[in-house]
């Protein structure tokens, strides 16, 4: 399978600019995720891939063919396209059986009977619903309903497959379950893959590389770990689990390190040599478990502060603490109960990443 490239796409309804110079590049056979809140341009860019949506400008290639050039004024139609997609509401015909459902993308394309029946054959039993071929849509599940959609999607070998939100529609459970064998499902076929959600569970337990937007924009791509570990952006860090942000000012670098004063807290943050010092305030982000619970008595180490537990939450596998150091507030999850008594904060000079705050 190809790679798709998007380059510099530029899309505006009316005064609102949806994407604003949005590129990157989906590799052979990755799952590739466009991950941001409602309104970001994950879905919009997604359109344009499929040719449902016309940018203004730039441009998107899928491998040697060109999808859409604003400067040649290339826009290939999207039946032409070969993309299998998959929309948020499934879209299957009610006045359809499942196997006719599937069916119909081959029927389209003239496909002969023998081969048509064979092909829907082999996608219903991939999709464990070959025993569904001749229910209606609405004696289906979501699930079921969901595996129908996709068993069209893929019936006609597409060059990519493009998913627009597919799980919203299930219930949590079913959600996880979903991953599961659409992960598997895609690494079967060796399918490029590019995947819209807003679920951060979604990206993390999916993907291969995700894509982060907000307002038209990206603010970074990278892999599960490296988005969730070293986010670039504050919004990436806030919007990616949950996370604590903290800003101060600079009160002494060093070849090894340098400190970070944080108003209302009782001494400097150590940070690690690798955080930038490019300003003189910086805010940094720490994941909750990445915060250590200590007995306020046990021998203070550097970024130790004591701390007030305000409020605890019992979440089955850890619990999160809602504490108070000085005039902060900071939340910590651990897997077991804290320390009885007074208790003290440990902030790993590691896992406190920098990030932009612009």
């Amino acid at each position: 399978m190809p790679d798709i490239t998007v380059t510099g796409l530029v899309k505006s309804f009316g005064s609102t600019r949806a994407l604003d110079n949005v590129s990157f590049t989906v590799a052979d056979k990755e799952l590739f995720t466009l991950l941001g809140p409602s309104g970001c341009g994950k879905s919009t860019t997604l359109m344009s891939i499929a040719g449902f949506q016309h940018p203004d400008a730039g441009r998107i290639d899928c491998g040697d063919t060109t999808y859409f050039d604003a400067d040649t004024k290339t826009d290939l139609p999207a039946e032409d396209r070969n993309l299998g997609i998959v929309f948020q509401s499934y879209a299957i015909w009610p006045h359809m059986t499942v196997f006719d459902n599937v069916a119909f993308p081959l029927r389209v394309r003239k496909t002969r009977r023998a081969e048509l029946r064979t092909k829907v054959e082999q996608s219903l039993e991939l999709l464990e619903i070959a025993k569904l071929s001749g229910r209606y849509p609405h004696e289906l599940s979501g699930g079921q309903q969901q595996r129908v959609a996709l068993a069209r999607a893929i019936v006609y070998s597409p060059t990519v497959l493009l998913l627009d939100e597919p799980f919203s529609n299930l219930d949590a459970k079913l959600r996880e379950r979903a991953r599961v064998w659409l992960k598997d499902l895609q690494h079967s076929l060796g399918l490029t893959t590019i995947f819209v959600t807003h679920d951060q569970d979604e990206a993390l337990s999916m993907s291969d590389r995700i894509l982060v937007m907000n307002e038209g924009h990206i603010l970074q791509t990278g892999t599960p770990q490296e988005i969730y570990h070293h986010p670039s952006h504050r919004f990436v860090a806030s919007f990616v689990g949950q996370c604590n942000l903290l800003t101060g000012n600079l009160s002494r670098t060093s070849p090894d390190s340098h400190q970070l004063l944080i108003a209302g807290t009782p001494a400097p943050l150590t940070l690690a040599a690798t955080t930038s010092t490019g300003a003189d305030t910086v805010t940094v982000a720490i994941r909750p478990e990445a915060i250590t619970l200590l007995p306020e008595d046990q021998p203070r180490a550097e970024n130790c502060w004591p701390a007030e537990i305000r409020s605890v939450e019992f979440l089955g596998d850890h619990y999160l603490y809602r504490l108070r150091v000085g005039t902060v507030d900071l939340i910590a999850a651990t897997a077991s109960a804290p320390p009885t008594g007074p208790i003290a904060l440990y902030l790993p000079p590691d896992a406190l990443v920098d990030v932009d705050v612009t």
